[in-house]
């Protein structure tokens, strides 16, 4: 008779938290499965890793280690699954009533190095294993509750509650977490934020920080446009505490920017580089966004800047309209001077002095209409092309993407300007003074009342020269469209 034939093993390693990035935790656990297959004889096939990732009923990212591992067990490709406990392998019910089925289907089983061998073939054994998942589970869970809470605490008091490594910072200082600014880092945040300020394009911000040779925080070059995006806009950079996309407060370690500055590049980003589908909702810092158009029919945004003290660095302070999203990227005018103009029509409206606009715009809805057909016709290209072999899946995307995006938003664009809010009977007197009430906690209030006159405000490109001249662009550069 031949030699028996070793059991196929297939190992699982897995650690929750891995900051460094160092895989030590995962390769600890591999050497001593390793030394227990041995030991039982069993054949290696293969090893599966999911690094610093939880197992827990709370985790919410999917383990593609243990995904694979399950499908090689139920394709037949290994007869035994190996972990360091049953912990390291799975946290959840669920997950243990599949590696149950998996048992009573194919017959492997499974082996841990210090949590026991349970007998998934018999009910006493099966009653045993759920047992031990159920304590599992519950402990991660209070695990994570007084993790959740102690973070909170940290938030209310203004110290750091936990993340990746944040650029700018020297990572190791002897001062502990964030608190010693890296001044190379530094300098290459203010100047993308520049950069950004100035070309609208985060590629110009990461050309910029590869150029000067700066890493991210592991060491690595800078390749993605989102990767620099997250960074500029996180309000750690600016000592400013935040939870789920939201500022709560001011943090007790030195910034790189100001507050000013961070709304700034929030502004100029808009969605890029947001966590989750469209970013996270921010409250309205200014009048007009939403009301103001180019006459090319994309919106403008406001785009403000106003670093304190003498610098090098250059303000902004006006509406612009940006080629990125869509629009022409030839006009702009200064943020006083166009909300002057509307805050005294609006005042006038207010007030029965004026009867309509000087003058009727064209309806911007035609031309954005337009766009949309351009644009549907470069994605039916494109998509043609992908088909035919002319892209692949990767460059497909990388054009198809934006396309789906700027449609998406010209729509959005077309459902604004239908919209016509209802007129309703109101105390002129006290309208007029939360109207001309500045404070930004009424910006609110000004804008519905804004709302209520005005329909849409159309700027018309009139070139440098008379843009900058002592007097201002001519008053007919701006059309307002009254509510009907």
């Amino acid at each position: 008779m031949g030699e028996p034939v070793p059991l196929r093993c297939a190992i699982y390693c897995r650690i929750s938290q891995d900051r460094e990035s160092e895989e030590r935790g995962v390769t600890r656990q591999e050497e001593d499965c390793r030394e227990l297959a041995a030991k039982l004889g069993f054949e290696v096939v293969r090893v599966y890793v999911d690094n610093d990732l939880s197992a827990s009923t709370r985790a919410k990212k999917r383990r593609p280690g243990f995904e694979d591992m399950m499908a090689a067990a139920e394709g037949g490709h290994a007869d035994v699954i190996v972990s360091y406990s049953n912990s390291r392998l799975t946290r959840r019910p669920l997950e243990l009533e599949r590696l149950i089925t998996l048992h009573q289907n194919t017959g492997v089983f499974l082996r841990t190095l210090v949590s026991g061998d349970d007998n998934l073939s018999t009910a006493e054994g099966r009653m045993t294993a759920r047992i031990k998942a159920s304590i599992d589970a519950a402990e991660a869970e209070r695990t994570g509750e007084r993790v959740e809470r102690a973070a909170r605490q940290r938030r209310e008091e203004g110290r750091l509650h936990g993340g990746a490594r944040t650029f700018g910072y020297v990572h190791g200082s002897p001062l502990g977490y964030c608190q010693e600014i890296d001044p190379v880092a530094a300098k290459a945040i203010r100047e993308g934020m520049e950069r950004l300020f100035v070309t609208g394009r985060v590629s110009e911000v990461r050309k910029l920080w590869q150029r000067m040779g700066v890493r991210t925080p592991l060491g690595k070059e800078w390749q993605n446009d989102g990767n620099v995006a997250r960074t500029l806009r996180n309000p750690r950079i600016a000592g400013l505490v935040a939870h789920d996309g939201e500022v709560v407060g001011e943090g007790k370690w030195p910034a790189i920017i100001t507050r000013a500055e961070h709304e700034a590049i929030l502004e100029a980003l808009g969605t890029r580089g947001a966590k989750g589908k469209g970013g996270p909702t921010r409250a309205r810092k200014y009048l007009l966004p939403g009301f103001v158009y180019c006459m090319c029919g994309a919106p403008m945004s406001a785009q403000v800047y106003d670093p304190p003290g003498d610098t090098k660095y250059s303000r902004y302070n006006r509406y612009v309209c940006i080629s990125q999203r869509g629009g022409c990227g030839q006009c702009s005018r200064q943020r006083p001077w166009l909300e002057d103009a509307v805050r005294e029509w609006v005042t006038g409206a207010i007030e029965g002095k004026l009867s309509g606009p000087a003058e009727q715009a064209d309806d911007p809805n035609p031309a954005i209409e337009a766009r949309i057909r351009e644009l549907e016709t470069e994605y039916t290209r494109v998509q043609n092309g992908h088909q035919k072999g002319i892209y692949n899946d990767d460059q497909a995307m990388d054009r198809l993407i934006p396309l789906r995006e700027q449609i998406q938003q010209l729509r959005a664009q077309q459902g604004e300007l239908a919209k016509e809010a209802a007129m309703i009977s109101v105390d002129k007197d006290e309208e007029l003074e939360d109207w001309l009430d500045d404070a930004p906690e009424s910006l609110h209030r000004r804008r519905e009342i804004l709302g209520r006159y005005v329909k849409r405000i159309i700027v018309k490109p009139v070139g440098k020269r008379a843009s900058n001249g002592w007097d201002g662009p001519p008053p007919d550069s701006v059309v307002i469209v009254p509510r009907g």
